[in-house]
């Protein structure tokens, strides 16, 4: 930690010696024109300031750029053929700083010649703009902005979602949208489908794309048959930050402080520490070793008892740990830089960098216990075991954003890299632990650790180009190449428990060869590997049919995943003996050097491989889709945006030692979203759509691994179906003025053949296709300021929100006799909120709370009791306060002020229960992270030019 200070406190001193930026005396107007109908951009309006010369062009996005503007306030004439001129007074423009001013246009409705001038003000036609942009989206959405983002006290993407209607996130990281868990929603990033970055189930790691990277997220909650098929919860899409409109540089510098953990001289880390684990990467000293690798596929069988304890002792002792290290703050820096250039004919090229680097400790308190579950639940229930386990995790966190792009006419090319690597050791100490299964009175006593590193990484590399073509500019087309990198290297995760009968020696207890038990005594390396090639291209033509404006759009893409997946499961096992040999903890034999290759010789200790949990694998799959839709716009209130989508998918697992499997289906998927204007502020939206859910590779795989943190095995099924769904919804949605809204949703969707996880019992889980299930419910969104109540300077600055959901969802089963809801979903979900902010921007404060109701966590076996997650509150704050002319901002942030407990507990009582009920359920696991708060600096190097 101490070698990370000093690497950082010199990064930041170079940066405050930079001056290769001065202070300029003017400023610039930068904004996008849309149709205020359709939200759509107006390539080739012209924005004139009244009075001069000056004036610029939109681009193929609608945007504009007028630099170089002298302090002062002026008159904006933004014209476009077919539309009225609009006239936009009181735009205020200030020396270093840039003026946005979006601005939509009515379409002309005269015949006659003349040009007709609307008038506006700067104010006004924020608002205006603002409306536009909120209410012509075709589909069901909800969505959240870098300007949202920056106000709030995010850190990661996974963050930020939570804050979006109808999401929530699952372990910090993973998306749940409308109560589905991760298989039912797809991810994009800058319209690129993301590589699942986890080795087990379809699930992306949001919590790997820093905030301070992300320019917009949309959660799409109704398709339309340009989008993957794929989802029925949400497709959640994620867009990078985009051109800068002025050559800037901003560098940030962050300490954090967490209550359970920082200035505590608490912490548990494993030892030695690698070389390169303060950048976050791991420099190959934990690999597995050649030894082993080189002989693994005739390893069982065909080495003698003498060269396998050879191979043994091949292995790095690295089984001592440290106790009572101090944890100083966490600390993180952060640059974004970017410039770009307008050319004498207007074209523009710029481009945007961003890096990111993050170092934390987290020490969070935990305990679990196991009763023999029963539908009566109460005292009578007997403990089988019991134990606290608290976990230590030391985490580096490597990100970096290049994005470059070039506009030049009527088309734009753009080039979008995002990289993050995570890399984080993780050591969880078991303690205090009894087992009761042999005597009430006299139980097995034990302790132990696991100690697991991990480096996540993920790399997205997107080539993308927009084309405006024809006269009238009534083609467009556009088109990406992408690749996807995903990787998750687990090397030599060490696994120990030692037992501490009463009175007697500390000893470890050795399996026999036939019988290895990693989970136990053993060495666990895991690495997945995931590359996904995609292409995209698309054609959008526009015609006038019935006086009104019309789109026909098709397209296609193509995406293919090659994914390899190695594990190697080891335990150590009495090599020259048949088992159940323990070694005592006598004579100075301790943890430090049992595992020594004196000690492995001298004892007959080995490695033996576990086969049912070390099966590599190989996956591969090809999906090609081809669509067409059609936008009709029947009035001006009535709207249907329709067609079909036609998605071919070939899959294909190779698992060791078996055969290979190939699945392969094509699915038609039509859909429909219906709008009506109600009014200029109101919309009624009525929405039909089918989609598919695919059973993952891993789901697939018929081998075991063990889920050390919450003491499962977990097994494939090769003989999984896909799920198609029927998807419904209708919204109505009221805008009271720009940047305010209230909506209210209901949605019912059916699943055929769902694909669950369950449970096989002693401790087994798989997956299988349940009969069917069902899942209904209502959202609800209030965003509106509060100068309603009194039109003071703080009322009029004050925005509260709140979204809510309520979700019925359920699943008849083949092996249970009542339905249960579906697993991950929660019955309700909150989030609330108040924001504030002065008129010049410089103090901004807000309070956010954020509850999800108890979710199903793991199914019992049959009518057995089930496992979920209890609610908890959580309630954020942040204050930020903008200093030396904007030039920096200082930001204190206070993260789960709450810290209440994350809790699993058995649902005793009715099987249709879900609330959780102190007294008769039963509270099995527990973790404590403690709240956290953190202060940040950011500054300005850049200047308008």
């Amino acid at each position: 930690m101490k070698k990370t200070y000093n690497y950082l406190i010199a990064a930041l001193f170079i940066l405050l010696h930079i001056n290769a930026l001065y202070a300029q005396t003017t400023g610039k107007i930068s904004g996008k024109i849309a149709d205020k109908k359709t939200g759509e951009s107006l390539i080739g309006a012209t924005v004139l300031i009244q009075g001069t010369t000056k004036g610029a062009a939109t681009d193929v996005n609608g945007n504009y750029i007028l630099s170089g503007v002298t302090s002062g306030t002026y008159t904006l004439l933004v014209r476009y053929v077919g539309y009225d001129t609009k006239s936009i007074s009181d735009v205020e423009v200030k020396a270093n700083e840039i003026t946005h001013l979006n601005v939509v246009l009515d379409a002309s409705q005269g015949k006659s010649l003349n040009e007709v001038v609307v008038k506006g003000t700067y104010r006004r036609e924020s608002v205006a703009a603002l409306y536009a942009q909120q209410k012509t989206s075709v589909q069901i959405s909800d969505g959240i902005s870098a300007d949202i983002i920056r106000r709030s006290p995010d850190r990661n993407t996974g963050e930020v979602l939570k804050r979006v209607s109808g999401t929530s996130i699952q372990d910090g990281k993973f998306v749940v949208v409308r109560g589905l868990s991760d298989r039912y929603n797809s991810n994009m990033l800058n319209n690129a489908v993301l590589p699942s970055t986890e080795p087990d189930k379809k699930a992306f790691s949001f919590d790997i794309i820093p905030s301070s990277f992300v320019d917009n997220i949309i959660v799409y909650k109704t398709a339309t048959p340009d989008l993957p098929g794929d989802f029925a919860g949400g497709l959640v899409k994620t867009i990078s930050k985009d051109l800068p409109d002025a050559k800037f540089f901003d560098a940030t510098v962050g300490l954090g402080y967490n209550s359970k953990t920082t200035f505590k001289s608490n912490f548990v880390s494993p030892e030695p520490h690698a070389s390169l684990d303060f950048l976050g990467f791991d420099d190959g000293s934990r690999k597995l070793p050649s030894a082993y690798s080189n002989v693994k596929n005739n390893y069982t069988s065909g080495l003698s008892n003498a060269q396998k304890i050879a191979v043994a002792q091949k292995f790095p002792n690295t089984f001592g740990y440290e106790t009572g290290n101090f944890n100083l703050p966490n600390l993180g820096l952060q640059l974004l830089l970017g410039n770009t250039k307008t050319t004498k004919n207007n074209n523009r090229i710029g481009y945007l960098f961003g890096f990111n680097y993050r170092t934390a400790r987290q020490v969070t308190e935990g305990n679990r216990i196991e009763y023999n579950p029963s539908n009566t639940g109460g005292s009578n229930d007997l403990i089988n075991y019991q134990f606290d386990r608290d976990n230590f995790t030391s985490s580096r966190t490597l990100g970096a954003i290049l994005n470059m792009a070039y506009i030049y006419g009527k088309s734009k090319i753009a080039w979008r890299n995002l990289y993050n690597n995570d890399f984080s050791v993780n050591f969880e100490q078991t303690t205090n632990a009894r087992s009761y299964e042999v005597s009430t009175t006299d139980p097995l006593r034990y302790e132990g650790y696991s100690n697991q590193t991990t480096q996540n990484g993920l790399y997205s590399s997107v080539l993308e180009g927009t084309h405006t073509l024809g006269a009238k500019s009534n083609f467009i087309v556009n088109w990406n190449a992408s690749y996807g990198l995903s990787y998750r290297n687990q090397p030599d995760q060490r696994i120990v428990t030692i037992y501490t009968p009463l009175n007697q020696p500390k000893y470890i207890s050795l399996s026999s060869e036939n019988s290895p038990k990693p989970n136990d005594l053993g060495r666990i390396y895991s690495n997945l590997h995931e590359n996904i090639y995609g292409g995209a291209a698309n054609l959008t033509y526009k015609f006038n049919w019935l006086g009104k404006g019309q789109q026909l759009k098709g397209g296609g893409l193509f995406n293919y995943r090659d994914r390899s997946f190695a594990i190697d499961a080891l335990g150590y096992v009495d090599q020259i003996g048949f088992g159940n040999k323990a070694i005592p903890f006598t004579n100075g034999v301790d943890i430090t050097n049992v595992f020594s290759a004196s000690s492995l010789q001298n004892n007959g200790i080995a490695l033996a491989r576990l086969d049912l949990s070390s099966t590599d694998y190989d996956g591969k799959a090809a999906l090609g889709a081809g669509y067409l839709m059609l936008e009709n716009n029947f009035t001006d209130q009535l709207h249907l945006t329709w067609g079909a989508r036609v998605e071919h998918y070939d899959q294909s697992l190779k698992a060791a030692g078996k055969a290979k499997q190939d699945y392969v289906n094509t699915d038609v998927l039509p859909s429909a979203n219906l709008t009506y204007n109600v009014s200029e502020k109101t919309n009624l939206r009525l929405s039909y759509y089918g989609s598919v859910n695919r059973p993952e590779f891993r789901e697939l795989a018929d081998y075991q691994y063990y889920d050390y943190q919450n003491n499962f095995n977990i097994r494939g099924n090769p003989n999984l179906q896909r799920s198609t769904i029927n998807n419904a919804d209708l919204r109505f949605e009221y805008y009271p003025s720009g940047g305010e809204i209230l909506s209210v949703s209901a949605f019912y969707k059916h699943f055929n053949n769902p694909i669950e996880q369950v449970n096989l019992g002693n401790d087994n889980l798989s997956f299988a296709n349940a009969n069917s299930s069902r899942d209904f419910g209502i959202e609800m969104e209030i965003r509106k300021k509060l100068n309603f109540i009194n039109d003071q300077n703080f009322l009029k600055n004050l925005t509260f929100y709140v979204n809510a959901s309520y979700i019925n969802a359920s699943v008849s089963l083949q092996n249970r006799n009542v339905s249960t809801p579906l697993q991950g979903q929660s019955p309700y979900i909150i989030n609330s909120g108040l924001f504030y902010v002065t008129n010049k921007g410089d103090l901004s404060f807000n309070v956010l709370y954020n509850r999800i109701g108890q979710r199903l966590a793991f199914r019992g076996q049959g009518d057995a009791i089930d496992i979920y997650e209890r609610p908890r509150d959580v309630i954020d704050f942040q204050i930020g306060k903008a200093l030396w002319n904007k030039r920096a901002e200082i930001k204190l942030t206070v993260s789960d002020l709450l810290h209440q407990a994350t809790s699993l507990y058995y649902n005793y009582g009715s099987l249709d229960k879900t609330a959780y009920k102190a007294g008769e359920d039963k509270i099995i696991q527990s973790r404590l992270a403690g709240f956290g708060t953190a202060i940040s600096f950011k500054y300005n190097f850049g200047s308008v030019r």
